[in-house]
Parts: structure tokens; sequence; C-alpha cells
């Protein structure tokens, strides 16, 4: 059993937070003993009902966590007034807790464990979840010539030289590791751990789904869950709905997102669909599942750019957990390797007209496939289900404390 400081920058009060934290530590907590440190956002905090729900839930599996609110603005000084905030609160959790490991997710938290690793000599883990500099580039969000991706590269490095484990996402990301500069004379080795899912969750829901008064009757339902724009390519979304449409005329998008309603119906209008043709829904985390089972399909397209080399889209484990194929996009971490390879879905090469045309029409093709929702579980269960996904995070637990 390790004693874990868990530090986290995303919410778990956010989806994010929820699928890709909360559920991998409530099974880890049965063999270690585990404090988080999060940073919550404001309109998070005053869903009261909700926070001590959640409190709650995490304290029933001896839990200990520690809320601290995000700040955003001015974006440098916020950031480093968080920073700043984390360092002091997990030294005193290290120190009253008798913290054997600091688990760091992602840059900001590993910073935070760099300065406690150098000031009191605590093990971290740096679990990058992508390289996160050239993530804010590829945005567009900073200049590869600015002083702050500099930095952030430099500070990179002393993660990774310095973290006593180093886990990445993809495949094709820990080899992007090793071919960096700082790396090529170390012997470290580092572990893949893929965006993993609750499969006890996300599996198969057999629905009997009601008749909807304004609808017409869809032959096929094509499903997007998560968020739009920035690196999810959502206008190419469009496209290839509006492919599905001249060959299944009758067809549905069905969309699961948070926040960003407008900005989706304004994009449908663009591309000349009709809203009948889409459904937007809102829906809290244990219920995906539910709306995921409606789908005959998901489809996610993200823009094929290096940091996305080291990414491993949440929603694509979900998605094959309940029994449905995807179709995705060339150059997204070993997301193509999944997907042909194991033929559990299709994989555009380019996001020209007539690629578009193909890939429904192959999509269409597979889900013909008698067994295609036996082997999408399958699949799932041997690349991202959550307790291969908690198992090799023990492993690192015991080696390290063991060490």
């Amino acid at each position: 059993m390790a004693t874990i400081l868990y530090i986290t920058y995303d919410g778990l009060m956010e989806p994010l937070g929820m699928s890709q934290v909360w559920q991998y530590l409530k099974v880890l907590s049965k063999n270690n003993t585990i404090t988080i440190i999060s940073f919550e956002k404001s309109a998070d905090f005053l869903d009261k009902d909700r926070l001590s729900c959640l409190r709650n839930e995490i304290e029933s599996y001896g839990v200990t966590w520690h809320r601290l609110k995000y700040h955003k603005t001015p974006s440098i000084i916020a950031t480093a007034y968080d920073i700043v905030r984390g360092i002091l609160l997990g030294i005193f959790f290290v120190k009253k807790s008798k913290i054997e490991i600091i688990h760091a997710r992602s840059y900001v938290p590993a910073l935070v464990a760099l300065v406690i690793n150098k000031l009191l000599n605590i093990k971290f883990i740096f679990d990058m979840r992508g390289f996160w500099a050239d993530e804010k580039v590829d945005g567009e969000a900073w200049s590869k010539n600015s002083l702050v991706y500099k930095i952030t590269k430099k500070l990179e490095c002393g993660f990774l030289t310095n973290a006593s484990s180093i886990v990445s996402l993809t495949n094709i990301g820990r080899n992007d590791v090793l071919s960096l500069d700082c790396m090529k004379n170390t012997r470290k080795k580092i572990v893949v751990i893929p965006t993993c899912v609750n499969l006890q969750l996300f599996q198969q829901q057999h629905l009997k789904l009601p008749v909807h008064n304004n609808d017409i009757d869809h032959h096929f339902v094509l499903g997007y869950v998560g968020s739009v724009g920035t690196f999810y390519l959502f206008d190419e979304v469009l496209k290839s709905f509006r492919a599905l449409l001249k060959v299944k005329k009758n067809s549905k998008l069905l969309i699961i997102n948070k926040g960003q309603h407008e900005y989706i119906l304004n994009k449908i209008s663009d591309m000349g669909i009709s809203e009948s043709h889409v459904e937007i829904k809102s829906v809290a985390y244990d219920k995906v599942a539910v709306e995921i089972s409606r789908m005959d399909a998901g489809i996610f397209y993200i823009k094929p750019v290096f940091s996305k080399r080291s990414s491993s889209p949440t929603k694509f484990g979900e998605f094959l957990g309940c029994g449905k194929p995807c179709i995705s996009n060339f150059g997204v971490g070993d997301t193509e390797s999944v997907l042909e390879g194991e033929n559990v879905g299709i994989v555009l090469k380019s996001f020209s007209e007539s690629e578009h045309v193909e890939g429904i029409n192959r999509l269409l093709e597979l889900i013909k496939d008698k067994n295609i929702q036996e082997r999408c579980t399958q699949v799932a269960k041997a690349h991202f289900s959550l307790g291969l996904g908690v198992e090799k995070y023990n492993n690192i637990y015991k080696q390290l404390v063991d060490k």
C-alpha cells in the first residue's frame, strides 16, 4: 500500500475530471491511501448539491479531497498563483499525511511536484497526458518562438529527467518522448496507459426508446460526444454527416455536449443541415452510456498535429465499450492502429469530400457485420479497460515504494 498525493489541474466536478481522475482513484483507493488536490471552476463551486454529493462519495472511499479554486485570467499570472497555492498545500499534505509519492497529472501539477521533490525529496510520477506546450502551439494559443513556450519545454525536460516514473497515453507518444535530447542518455521506462473507461458503466444498454412527436423516422444515428472547436474538427464531422444524409436521408446526428449548443447550432446552419436531423443534449456523466447506446456509430475528428500523436480520446473507449464502431481520422495517437487493426472502425486518410463519402460508405458496410458490437466490446476490454489502467498504476506505486 502506498500513500499518494494526487494533483490534478482538471476539476473533479468537470466531465474530464470525473471520467479520467475519479474513476481511477476510487478503485486505486482500495489498495492505497489517497489525498487529492484538484482545481475546481467557480461555476462548479456554486453547484452546492452536486458538490456535496461528490464530496460524500469521495469520502466514502476513504479518500481526502481538497478543492482549490481554478484561476483562468490573466493567464500566466493566474496559473502562477495556482501553482504557488498548490506547492504550499502539497507541502502541508506531504508532511501531515506522510506522503510517499506525488502523482502529477499533466504539466501544472508536475511543476508543483517538481518543486516539492527538490525541497523534500519526494518521488513523483509525471503523468504526461501529452505534449502540453506543443498543444498550446498547435491550438494557436502560443507561438513556438514565445518565451512561455521555451520555458515550458525546458520545464518539460526537468519533469522527465526528475520524475521517478513517466506515463504516456500512447505508444507513439512514448517514442516521441524517448527521442527528446534530454532523454537520449536515459534508461527510464515509460509506461503506456491509454485513456481508460469504466466498462461497468460504458456498456451496451438495451433500451426501449421513446418516440419523439416532432421526429422523423431515423434510419441511422451517428453519435458525437464531447467538446467542439480548437482540436475537435466539428466542421469535418458535419461534412461526414452530410455525406451520410445523401445515403440515408432519415439519419440523425446525436450530439452530447456541455455548454456549446448555440455554437453547434450555428455550425449546423452554416452547413445547410436541417435541425430536424440533429439532437443536442447535455447529460450527467453516468447517463452518457445510455445516450451512446442510442447510436449506431460514433464519430470524432481531431486535428492531426504533433501534439495529438500522444492523444488518447476519452470518447474512443466509451464508444467501443458500448459496442459502437467509430469513424475517425489519421494522425491521432494509436487510434488508427486500433480502429483499422482491430476492424472496429474507419479512419479517414484526408478530409476531401470524396474521402468523407468513402468513409461513410465503409462505415455503413462495417455496421452490417453481425459481430461488430461484440468485437467492439472485446477491443475495449483489451485496450481501454479501467481495470487494466488501475493495475498498471498500482504496479508503478508498488515499484516506487519498494525502491
